[in-house]
């Protein structure tokens, strides 16, 4: 997977966009793949992004639009009104994925500070920061640094520099990494003044300045072009001259004398149609070396002059004073040129190849370089990028997974979105009428893709009792009656599919206790070779990063050996979910400093898993916040690769597991999938009797993942 960075802004109108645009063509020099990547964007006029569309055409990028942009910013309003955010944060990152699979960096792009939302965007680029992998590139606007003098200190760059810390605090709290910060738009005379004076500042809240660029009147100022495209205006006149920079907009609503007099050279005049004064007046200015000449003007109110005075006024100008025709008023049109950017267009070749020099001379590339060198893994996972990664996994290797549960609403809903998504295959065990008429009710679809099956009248009843009675040991044989009663329970029946590989895995809990569940895979499934217990963990999805506690919901009281079992188990499935296993073993202890025999049993548990695995990275006894606090961990037990990096953590019984898991499920809103089931030769999971449909899929994809590595 490719290295990546996102870069964001301070604010609006710093520049990112054209930054990016550099960044991606100075890397490009580089690195042999390098990908652009905007999150949420918006819609232009044709209904695609712009910055989005200047990259592709300026740089001859390899992905389509739709790939380099999957969601827009009215869809991310839309979602966030009605409950479907973390659905939109799973198209984001699989598109992502789809780009960062084919590169070796990826130059991500923040969001642009426009409209309704822009309350909300730090939250949003921060979610995307974490969720993607991407630290923080922040752009901060160099416009803010006034007044510079040759002797300056710091002073006139203090209204940025708080911008920027502002900022990085609010990424900070949501647990971004921040990779550094680059000055954009620096007074061109004061560029290694503001440079200087900024560096220190940053430096000393963690950031890194890789450059300051100069602001320059080619790319900061707009074009009429720019005018024109954005107010759909005709163009009457000037058709050569649409690329001259706007240095200031003025609405003329006096007399030609006091127009003249109070118009600076390079304005662009709006003014009604029908003022054939102003309009020759303007245009007399533009021919006469003595007057400053406009650079255009925009005739309001869908009018223009007469025949005999636009005549006079083509003459004039010889034609090539740019003169715009729009519809609306003279008020509205002045409040619309004034909300108009200046935007970069792939054709204007110039300005393209001027930014690519502003980056290439301007900022230091060479951090970015090293990071897509050298692809750092990091051990923290966000809970979504735990959750798309792992419904991804599955559906690489589609198994087919039993539910015996099938009049459930839950489960028929969560059915729909599983094989919507393509993540398994799926059975469901009852009466198919009745599901049926459940599926009817829920307003489901299944368009044939969901098989059912009735234990009471399936012709596999028969061959499952007589399976039952085979595997049952020769002490606790039951009856062919018992037998034959026992594969009319749905859940017996569920688990004999399994082991009977006419499934690959089963879930079911929704409505049935614990016990009722594990049972069946207990009497004839049992343990894996090598292991004395069955158990289980549940994934603690926690804001920044997914962790694994076992066992919090099987036994009561573990030996020594059976702690140990647990702890190997726990440790392969959380490598199995691409989360490092750093195993702490817990106790009430840490270290050598406690004694006592349940302090041993932890100390014995741990010595077993060291002999039986020894290049599991494995600490015990040892207490939760040393495990998992790095200050708390250089105090009590310094030295320890597992200290204070714990992500495995397994409990010494079933009272501290359940009620630990609970307390930070509840306290840290975390999210906990579980309890998932290790131990046993094929894989058997419960639910919570409370579950959600989110719950349910999480479960499933779960199990089959567990059952293609079994």
């Amino acid at each position: 997977m490719a290295s990546s960075i996102l870069v964001t802004a301070t604010q609006r109108g710093s520049g990112k966009s054209t930054l990016a645009l550099g960044l991606v063509h100075l890397l490009e020099s580089t690195l042999s793949r390098v990908g652009y990547f905007k999150p949420i964007g918006q819609r232009g006029m044709d209904g695609t992004d712009p910055d989005v569309r200047l990259m592709k055409d300026a740089l001859g990028l390899e992905f389509s639009l739709e790939e380099m942009v999957p969601v827009t910013m009215d869809q991310v309003q839309e979602a966030l009104s009605n409950g479907t955010y973390d659905h939109l944060l799973d198209t984001i990152l699989e598109a992502y994925e789809k780009i960062a699979s084919k590169c070796d960096f990826v130059v991500c792009e923040g969001t642009d500070y426009f409209g309704a939302m822009s309350a909300f965007e730090f939250d949003i680029n921060a979610d995307i920061s974490k969720n993607l992998g991407s630290p923080v590139l922040l752009v901060a606007n160099g416009d803010n640094c006034v007044g510079l003098t040759d002797d300056c200190e710091c002073g006139p760059c203090d209204q940025m520099i708080q911008n920027i810390t502002m900022v990085k605090e609010s990424f900070d709290a949501k647990g971004c990494e921040m990779f550094g910060a680059v000055i954009n738009r620096a007074d061109p005379k004061y560029v290694k003044t503001i440079h200087d004076a900024a560096e220190p500042s940053l430096r000393k809240m963690g950031l890194k300045l890789l450059g300051t660029v100069p602001r320059t009147d080619m790319l900061s100022k707009l074009r009429i072009e720019e005018v024109a495209a954005a107010l759909n205006a005709e163009v009457i006149a000037g058709q050569d001259r649409l690329n001259v920079i706007v240095q200031e907009v003025a609405v003329a609503a006096m007399s030609v004398e006091n127009v003249l007099e109070r118009i600076p050279r390079g304005t662009l005049v709006v003014v009604p149609g029908d003022r054939d004064d102003v309009l020759l007046g303007l245009a007399g200015a533009f021919a006469s070396p003595a007057i400053p000449a406009p650079a255009g003007i925009i005739m309001t109110g869908g009018l223009e002059p007469g025949k005999n005075v636009k005549h006079v006024v083509l003459d004039l100008t010889g034609g090539h004073m740019p003169l715009l025709k729009v519809q609306t008023g003279t008020y509205e049109t002045a409040i619309l040129v004034n909300q108009v950017k200046p935007s970069l267009q792939a054709h204007q070749k110039m300005r393209v190849e001027l930014v690519k020099n502003l980056v290439e001379s301007n900022i230091d590339v060479e951090p970015l370089i090293a990071r897509a060198s050298v692809q750092p893994r990091s051990r923290r996972v966000t809970p979504k990028q735990f959750i798309h990664r792992m419904m991804d996994i599955a559906r690489r290797d589609k198994k087919h997974i039993v539910l015996p549960e099938g009049h459930e609403p839950r489960i028929l809903r969560a059915a729909q979105v599983l094989l919507e998504r393509g993540i398994v295959n799926l059975t469901i065990l009852g009466n198919e009428d009745e599901i049926q008429r459940e599926i009817s009710r829920q307003g489901l679809k299944f368009n044939g893709d969901l098989q059912i099956i009735n234990p009471a009248t399936s012709e596999l009843r028969e061959r499952f009792a007589k399976r039952y009675i085979e595997l049952r040991s020769p002490k606790k044989t039951p009856t062919w009656e018992l037998s034959y009663d026992l594969m009319n329970d749905t859940t017996y029946f569920s688990t004999m599919m399994v082991q009977e590989g006419l499934a690959d895995g089963m879930v079911s809990g929704s409505i049935t206790t614990t016990a009722a569940t594990l049972r069946p895979a207990l009497e004839f499934v049992k343990t894996k070779e090598g292991y004395s217990i069955a158990s289980s963990v549940f994934f603690m999805c926690l804001p920044e990063q997914v962790l694994v506690y076992g066992d919090c919901a099987v036994n009561p009281n573990p030996t020594a050996q059976q702690l140990a079992d647990i702890a190997i188990a726990s440790a392969e499935t959380a490598q199995s979910f691409d989360i490092e296993p750093y195993v702490a073993m817990l106790s009430y202890s840490t270290g050598s400093s406690g004694s006592g025999s349940d302090v041993d049993k932890v100390r014995e548990a741990t010595a077993i898993v060291k002999e039986r695995n020894p290049d599991l990275l494995v600490e015990g006894p040892i207490q939760y916040d040393a495990a998992i606090d790095p200050t708390v961990a250089k105090a009590k037990l310094p030295g320890s690769r597992v200290a204070g990096a714990a992500t495995v953590f397994i409990f010494p019984d079933l009272n501290s597991g359940n009620n630990t898991y609970k307390a930070v499920q509840r306290a840290a809103k975390a999210i906990a999938i579980g309890p998932v089931m290790q131990g046993l030769r094929k894989p058997v999971n419960d639910l919570s009797r409370g579950c959600s449909i989110p719950d349910i899929i999480n479960t499933v994809a779960i199990t089959a993942i567990q059952a293609q590595r079994s």
